[in-house]
């Protein structure tokens, strides 16, 4: 069966693969692969927390599109537990699952797959790409494996979900704020009444936030790393493997939704409390945020502004790999 078209209208190959990870489990996925092969980079899309390889509404196969297009050959696969693949995840929690995610629990995985590609395939050097579990997975490895010469990123989360199960605890000031504001624009509306009168509103959430909205707080010197509070839910594994990335001049675009907390938490605790460092070193990352959008990218437009800016980074840092040049800005099919 051939492929469907590209969005620039070409065709590609996309082949159903299985590979064994290094406990023996089958993994699944599919090859992506372009009509004329030109180089040996190839992308990962990395399991996006427990959804499997065609991402949330089929993002990873609009991503695909886009490397393919660009004439970068892309694997994406369900890691093991997830989707198709062998195996099983032993938590009963969400939250833990997460939270074994953002310490490393399918770096393994990642590794399997750019061995097989490597060995089957001959690509030996790959870009790491997904959407939050994918994007942390991806930046762990690439801190431990040479092999990852970039990261896509989208949603990354600099945080420790298990310790993450009360929301208003560990939320930034600039969340609160941006929450406040929205309480505030709902005040005349009679369904935020409804909700507010039927127990079905946050009242903790909304005295917080509309508190800080209001009265905003007191000034506080930038938090240092030894200053993290013990019971702070930031990841202590993001800043080492990130400052390994760019010790290592490895380019980073990390894109957030704007109404995803994530891009607050990212700003307030990691960029905020490592300006100094961060500073002093090469500034191989760049950070884009799309305006109103969700964690998921769940509209079109919207997807659409993170293929533009893909297209846009990878043009500037990998164009020596693949057409990338001449087909930057990216513009995507008509719907």
């Amino acid at each position: 069966m051939s492929a469907p078209p590209s969005p620039a209208g070409a065709r590609h190959s996309r082949i159903p693969v299985t590979f064994k990870n290094r406990d023996g489990l089958t993994l699944f996925g599919v090859l992506h692969e372009p009509q004329h092969r030109r180089g040996n980079l190839a992308v990962l899309l990395l399991s996006p927390g427990i959804k499997m390889r065609v991402g949330p509404e089929r993002l990873y196969l609009r991503m695909a599109d886009l490397f393919v297009q660009l004439g970068i050959p892309v694997l994406r696969f369900d890691c093991f537990g997830l989707g198709d693949s062998e195996g099983a995840l032993p938590e009963t929690q969400l939250r833990d699952v997460y939270g074994n995610i953002e310490v490393g629990r399918f770096v393994g995985d990642t590794v399997d797959a750019m061995d097989w590609m490597q060995q089957r395939h001959g690509y030996d050097r790959f870009l790491v790409s997904g959407l939050c579990g994918g994007a942390i997975t991806g930046l762990l490895t690439g801190s431990r494996d040479a092999r990852v010469v970039g990261l896509l990123a989208l949603g990354i989360t600099p945080l420790l979900a298990s310790k993450s199960a009360d929301p208003v605890r560990y939320m930034t000031s600039g969340q609160l704020e941006a929450v406040g504001r929205s309480y505030l624009q709902k005040v005349l509306r009679p369904d935020a009444w409804l909700r507010f009168l039927t127990l079905r509103t946050d009242y903790r959430l909304l005295w917080h936030s509309v508190r800080r909205s209001l009265f905003g707080a007191p000034p506080a010197p930038p938090a240092t790393p030894s200053a993290v509070p013990e019971d702070d839910n930031a990841s202590p594994l993001f800043p080492p493997a990130f400052f390994q990335m760019l010790q290592s001049r490895r380019p980073m675009l990390l894109i957030f939704g704007g109404s995803d907390r994530l891009g607050w938490e990212f700003d307030e605790k990691f960029i905020k409390r490592h300006q100094s460092r961060l500073s002093s070193l090469p500034a191989v990352y760049q950070v884009h945020t799309i305006e109103q959008a969700n964690h998921v990218l769940s509209f079109g437009p919207w997807q659409d502004e993170m293929l533009r800016v893909s297209a846009a980074w990878l043009a500037t840092h990998f164009a020596t790999d693949a057409s990338v040049a001449a087909a930057a800005p990216y513009a995507p099919a008509a719907k």
